[in-house]
């Protein structure tokens, strides 16, 4: 990045070179913008993050560079959990925040709302793996500009081995960054007949297919579901003709999208309760059904080849050994992962993403 440690020339610079800060580890990053003229001044704890606040300080030994910042207020705000860092950079120069911003977008990051205000709401700048959200507060006459710098901590690709492990990609860039620009695709999910959402699909149309589904639609990030299955509401899913192959992704549970329903039943070691063709979430697995698999946290729909007589379509509730006593020919059809939901409650579908007929 382009932004100076020094004041040359009579020109503001920035003290803090963002990109190059996010490179260090959270035990060399203290020593790093000490020797930039930053002081710490205390520590904080939010819930199980850390917070230490810095403030920076004219050094004396530079007349003309402390006669250029003098007047500008400058502090940063580390914050660090067990598996976690990021730090928040403040500047009241508007000069500054410019020279900021134009050097970011020089080192390749983007931002989809550019031409917008920062002082409406905040911007979202990215590459790579490092995201700067970037916001302006009014207090009087003064306004402060801060930057939070954050850089996604991706696992190794041996590391990828269950399904969950694919929420750390928590935008489009991440998946385009680490799997590559041919390997993913921005499309749009159909979640009803009504409504979409715009999403990004891996690995499009093959054995590992997945549907990261975004709750920022304008940026493409903060992930809201993941979608794993053979036949997803995604446009370039829908007009592909061309058979796909079974997906390959699993649970850490074990669950995969095909699975016949006895051997889930057998998984769970207990029978559970599906919505039958009288709702509008049919083939959902009932997040009250007991066992050892925990359908609160993972969302599965099923999928059915026979399922079309006047008994099933009428039917509000079904139990999975009915089902199976009644030779009903049903499988995995859909799992719905949500970063949310694998520590909470699992929450209701939309009408339109369960039940499907396999073809």
């Amino acid at each position: 990045m382009g932004v100076s440690v020094f004041t040359a020339k009579g020109q503001l610079t920035s003290p803090v070179n963002l990109v190059e800060a996010t490179s260090l580890s959270k035990q060399k990053f203290e020593g790093y913008i000490a020797k930039r003229g930053f002081a710490f001044i205390g520590t904080s704890y939010q819930a199980d993050t850390i917070a230490r606040d810095y403030e920076y300080r004219l050094t004396g030994k530079n007349k003309a560079a402390d006669s250029i910042n003098a007047g500008i207020s400058r502090s940063l705000t580390s914050f660090s959990t067990k598996s976690d860092f990021s730090f928040t950079y403040h500047t009241n120069s508007a000069k500054e925040y410019q020279l900021i911003r134009n050097d970011l977008k020089k080192e390749g990051f983007f931002c989809y709302q550019e031409k917008d205000s920062v002082s409406e709401h905040p911007l979202i700048f990215q590459s790579k793996d490092i995201t700067v959200v970037i916001a302006a507060h009014q207090a009087d006459t003064v306004t402060d500009y801060s930057f939070r710098v954050r850089k996604q901590e991706l696992p190794r690709p041996k590391e990828i081995n269950y399904a969950e492990d694919l929420v750390v990609f928590n935008s489009h860039e991440y998946l385009r960054f680490y799997f590559g620009e041919e390997n993913v695709k921005k499309d749009i999910y159909y979640l009803s007949d009504t409504k979409i959402g715009k999403c990004s699909v891996l690995f499009p149309n093959t054995n590992r297919q997945v549907v990261f589904l975004w709750g920022d639609e304008v940026n493409n990030c903060m992930l809201s579901k993941i979608y794993i299955g053979g036949q997803l509401m995604a446009e370039s899913t829908l007009q592909y003709d061309k058979n796909v192959a079974e997906n390959i992704w699993r649970l850490k549970s074990g669950i995969r999208a095909g699975m016949s329903l006895y051997s889930l039943r057998i998984l769970n070691d207990a029978a559970f309760n599906f919505n039958g063709g009288n709702s509008s979430n049919t083939g959902l697995v009932s997040t009250d059904s007991t066992g050892k698999v925990d359908f609160k946290t993972q969302g599965i729909v099923l999928g059915c080849m026979n399922c079309n007589d006047p008994r099933f379509l009428k039917q509000a509730v079904l139990n999975s050994d009915d089902a199976i006593a009644e030779e009903r020919i049903l499988f995995v059809h859909t799992i719905i992962l949500d970063p949310a939901r694998l520590t909470a409650a699992q929450k209701s579908l939309q009408p339109g993403e369960a039940f499907t007929q396999r073809k």
